[in-house]
C-alpha cells in the first residue's frame, strides 16, 4: 500500500517456548509495543537512507487490536491481504508483492 502498513502480529508464540514455571520476564518476552518500535524505527531507518532523506517516517498514530477468537483472527487476517485487492493495485492478494503470509496461517 502506498500510504499505510497492515501487519497481523502473535506475540503469544513466544510462551510456546516457556516450561509451566517460568516467569514471563523482559528477556524471555517482548511485548507488542516494543516489536512495533523496532520493526517501525528499522524500517524508517532504511526508506530514509534509500530516499537520502533524515527525520521523521511514520506517523505517530496506530491502531492497535487484541484478537479474541480464531473467527476473529481469520476476519481480520482476510481483511488485511485483501486490502491491495480492494484497492484495486491486484486482482489476487497474492499477487502483491510485499505481502507475506506465514504457512501456518493459510
Amino acid at each position: 500500500m502506498a500510504n499505510h502498513v497492515r501487519i497481523v502480529v502473535n506475540t503469544a508464540v513466544q510462551l510456546d517456548n516457556l516450561t509451566a514455571n517460568e516467569t514471563i520476564t523482559s528477556a524471555n518476552y517482548t511485548q507488542l509495543y516494543t516489536a512495533l518500535k523496532h520493526i517501525k524505527g528499522g524500517s524508517a531507518r532504511l526508506v530514509n537512507q534509500l530516499l537520502d532523506r533524515t527525520g521523521a517516517f511514520w506517523q505517530p498514530e496506530g491502531y492497535d487490536h487484541y484478537v479474541r477468537n480464531s473467527a476473529e483472527l481469520q476476519r481480520i487476517i482476510n481483511y488485511t491481504v485483501q486490502n491491495p485487492v480492494k484497492a484495486g493495485l491486484v486482482d489476487n492478494w497474492e499477487e502483491w508483492p510485499h505481502t507475506y503470509l506465514s504457512p501456518a496461517l493459510s
